[in-house]
């Protein structure tokens, strides 16, 4: 993001004042659609709450008209009228529900029949068409051993196992006064209909005595299927956000919009009757709308989960955001359109600064008005031109400043490799092998010689070796010490045999090992291990020579860590040391090669060498470029 800043706002007037342009109106949008959003999401939420109280009291008066319809058919059947003749419901429905001992005060089977026919004919005749969402009609005796029923199905089959049902929910809530309330509920239960199922609910009341209201002799049932209050919403359903639920006085359910709760107690009643606005409902925030029937009892509530609310309020604030974006986009785009117009000339003078840039420093000719635009044109030219006689001036200088320091370079370098070759050792150092030998010392001749194998080899004109005579040497230097310190010395290498080729300067690991031997081996030991290890890491070479001998503590090793990144000390007295070694790899390598050290006191010190993978001819092609650059 700040690259793309830099490349493209930074550094030009018109992005600029584009940028504040835009920003000027996305500002003003956004403040805008804020304030848009909001009123509407107001408006949403009053609406949703709106519509909820309205199909609330829709639901709720169209279980109080059922209740109210029940009582209506109470009170003509308990009046005498031309169905029972002179005898009141409680009367004729006892005599109907007798066993027969009793009936002679009441007529004969005969009449007795006579009076179930009236019953049911004003069931079906009056009933059921003054409501259509009845499906049955029920008058049963009190200790359910008769029956009469009026169903709204032609065929007249009963829903299976639907009695049954009703039949335990009424044993099982009989309250201790049966006139505490004018109706009674079932909750809602499933009953099954031709191999499906449906949620019933019923309102009942007791079969009362005229004169002993306390005493009944059976219940008067209706039967409705729970669509039937879905059905007394439908023109507000599209516009319902949540749920409805009927409920007993006992929070039992008689109808739930969504299905969840049915067969089971409401499990928030207790939030319901405690909440007046807000409650956690199913683990979600919710607005809570609650009405309860004064005459009947039963409660009637909306739920609104603040998620569904913010659903539609959401889809309308992506609505309204994207029109305001493709707002937002004409009107960007014809200030693009407009500040490009009056950017052209601009654009030309940015060009010739960008050919000045790759190297083009020709006069161009200056066109247009003769004003601030024309003005910094002709001071390009004027720059353009003294720039390329600035180049062709310091041109010369470089080159030769570069050559004195290629040449400066290369005496340091040999200077450095004549440090560690002492030639003039080798002759006498033969003299002194034959001398031995003459006096029959074969082990100091055999230790001379060695010696004299190691200062021949480092007498040698060539300063660049491949990593196998490095390797050679390195042995050859081990085997005298290996002598010297009679067997209490192990030497052991670990070189891929893929580096073996590459080139590295004479002597690298010389110092090194010595350094390892002089303070890594400890005499009174019997094992002194020195360990030679080489691999390839990417485009770098890896060799690392440690020892288990005394090790450094943490001052002493950071001393040495601090030394070797000091600038190289040519001809200084520490030098033919790791000092010397970590000057002359940087000089050839690069600064990203060099020494690391690791040490522990009484467990060893372990000296990590880094150079490229580069053939002698590579290595000599790098260093030549690498001093011109």
């Amino acid at each position: 993001m700040r690259s793309l800043f830099n490349k493209y706002i930074r550094n030009r007037f018109f992005n600029k004042l584009l940028l504040m342009y835009s920003v000027i109106i996305i500002v003003t949008v956004g403040i805008l659609i804020a304030i848009i959003v909001n009123s509407i999401t107001g408006l949403l939420r009053e609406q949703a709450i709106t519509y909820n109280n309205q199909v609330l009291q829709l639901v709720s008066d169209h279980f109080h008209d059922q209740n109210k319809y029940l009582k209506k058919m109470m009170t003509d059947l308990y009046i005498k009228n031309g169905f029972v003749k002179t005898e009141t419901l409680y009367e004729a429905f006892h005599a109907l529900s007798s066993d027969g001992s009793s009936s002679s005060s009441f007529g004969s089977m005969s009449e007795q029949r006579e009076r179930a026919a009236y019953i049911n004919r004003y069931m079906m005749n009056t009933a059921l068409p003054y409501d259509l969402d009845i499906l049955e009609m029920v008058m049963s005796s009190r200790a359910f051993d008769y029956e009469l029923n009026t169903t709204r199905y032609a065929s007249g089959v009963r829903l299976d196992n639907y009695f049954e049902q009703i039949r335990h929910l009424l044993k099982t809530s009989v309250p201790a006064n049966i006139n505490e309330r004018k109706t009674y509920f079932l909750p809602a239960f499933s009953a099954a209909n031709n191999g499906s199922s449906m949620n019933l609910y019923g309102i009942y009341d007791y079969i009362r005595h005229a004169d002993n209201p306390a005493e009944y002799a059976g219940y008067m049932i209706l039967t409705y299927d729970t669509e039937s209050f879905r059905r007394a919403y439908e023109t507000y359903r599209k516009y319902l956000v949540g749920t409805l639920l009927v409920l007993t006085p006992d929070g039992d359910v008689i109808y739930d919009s969504s299905g969840a709760y049915y067969a089971r107690p409401f499990p928030y009643w207790e939030q319901v009757q405690q909440s007046s606005d807000r409650a956690l409902i199913d683990r979600k925030q919710s607005i809570v709308n609650v009405s309860k029937d004064d005459e009947f009892g039963f409660i009637t509530v909306g739920i609104i989960p603040l998620d569904e609310l913010h659903k539609g309020i959401n889809r309308i604030t992506r609505m309204v955001l994207a029109a305001a974006s493709v707002c937002l986009l004409i009107t960007i785009l014809l200030t693009v359109l407009s500040t490009n117009r009056f950017s052209k000339r601009l654009k030309d003078v940015q060009q010739r600064i960008k050919e000045i840039q790759s190297g083009n420093l020709a006069v161009q000719p200056v066109t247009g008005q003769n004003d601030e635009v024309a003005l910094i044109a002709r001071n390009l030219n004027l720059m353009s031109k003294r720039l390329d006689e600035y180049i062709k001036r310091e041109f010369v200088l470089e080159l030769r400043r570069k050559d004195s320091e290629l040449k400066q370079k290369t005496a340091e370098l040999y200077a450095l490799q004549s440090q560690i070759n002492p030639h003039f050792l080798y002759n006498t150092l033969e003299a002194i092998r034959m001398k031995a030998l003459s006096s029959r010392d074969t082990e100091t001749g055999q230790m001379i010689k060695i010696l004299a194998k190691l200062f021949r080899s480092s007498i040698k004109e060539e300063m660049m070796i491949t990593i196998r005579e490095e390797m050679n040497y390195c042995q050859s230097l081990l085997e005298l010490y290996y002598i010297r310190f009679q067997g209490r010395l192990d030497i052991v290498f670990d070189v891929e045999e893929a580096i073996l080729d590459y080139a590295v300067f004479r002597h690298i690991l010389q110092p090194i090992i010595e350094n390892s031997i002089a303070h890594g081996n400890d005499l009174s030991k019997d094992s002194n291990v020195i360990t030679v290890r080489g691999r390839r890491a990417n485009e770098y070479i890896v060799i690392t020579v440690s020892d288990n001998g005394q090790g450094m503590d943490e001052e002493r090793l950071a001393a040495v860590t601090e030394q070797l990144k000091q600038p190289h000390a040519y001809g200084s007295a520490g030098s033919i040391g790791l000092i010397n070694v970590a000057s002359r790899i940087k000089l050839l390598f690069g600064e990203d090669c060099g020494l690391a050290i690791a040490s522990r006191r009484g467990i060893g010190t372990e000296v990590t060498v880094t150079i490229k993978a580069l053939s002698k001819e590579e290595l000599k092609d790098y260093v030549q470029n690498t001093d011109r650059g």
